[in-house]
């Protein structure tokens, strides 16, 4: 039977006690991996910027509640598997969502689910670009568990280093602003650029999908 029944609302889906339970077996598993935080904490920080980026934009309320609910959702096909979990994700919502209900914009929210991990095209939606962007930019130190998950390997060494990531939206300049202070005694500026490349390319990508330059700044300096 499906979850939901009514209008989709951001509310609706972040009470719903089955869509938790997916969240929190998620985290649970990744723990197990010994891999970075992937539960409620990462699921609220991606809403609440891919939100704020089209509100900052003036962008429509519905519009800004459905990238708030398709990036909190982004990550529950990681219960399945972490391979192809963007489109497992989409299944999922779409599962537990009545059929009934089924519009445009459910079905804008499972291609945003569905796509967010294709770093080789652009985001087909400003819902899906905001989500890349909520996504993408959750580079908080705190998403490591231990004080010595840092040495399992590159990229959370990276994140370990990452004190503070901030998204900054200018809509006078058209300009998203990405600023990322690097504790340079944990990794390199070079190492952020050797894992997150690519994630950072998506970015720009989803940048100019809402009409936007992305600009990356790390400890003040400008790289892009």
């Amino acid at each position: 039977m499906p979850l939901m029944s009514e209008l989709l609302t951001f509310e609706g889906i972040k009470s719903s006690p089955e869509i938790q339970t997916y969240l929190e077996f998620t985290d649970k598993a990744f723990a197990i991996m010994g891999y970075k935080e992937h539960g409620q904490g990462h699921a609220m920080r991606s809403a609440d910027t891919a939100e704020n980026i089209l509100k900052s934009l003036d962008c429509g309320a519905r519009e800004q509640e459905l990238a708030k609910i398709a990036a909190y959702l982004h990550d529950i096909g990681n219960m399945v598997s972490i391979r192809s979990h963007d489109q497992s994700g989409a299944v999922i919502f779409l599962n537990v969502i009545d059929e009934n209900l089924y519009d445009d914009e459910i079905f804008a929210v499972a291609t945003a689910i569905g796509g967010h991990e294709d770093k080789n095209m652009d985001p087909v939606s400003p819902i899906a670009a905001a989500l890349v962007l909520g996504d993408k930019t959750d580079v908080r130190r705190e998403r490591i568990r231990t004080k010595d998950m840092f040495l399992i390997d590159k990229h959370s060494l990276v994140i370990a280093a990452c004190r503070k990531a901030e998204v900054i939206v200018n809509k006078e300049k058209s300009i998203i602003k990405l600023k990322i202070d690097i504790d340079a005694s944990i990794c390199s500026v070079m190492d952020y650029f050797e894992i997150f490349m690519s994630r950072t390319i998506y970015c720009k990508r989803a940048a100019n999908v809402l009409k936007c330059d992305l600009e990356l700044y790390i400890n003040e300096d400008k790289f892009l």
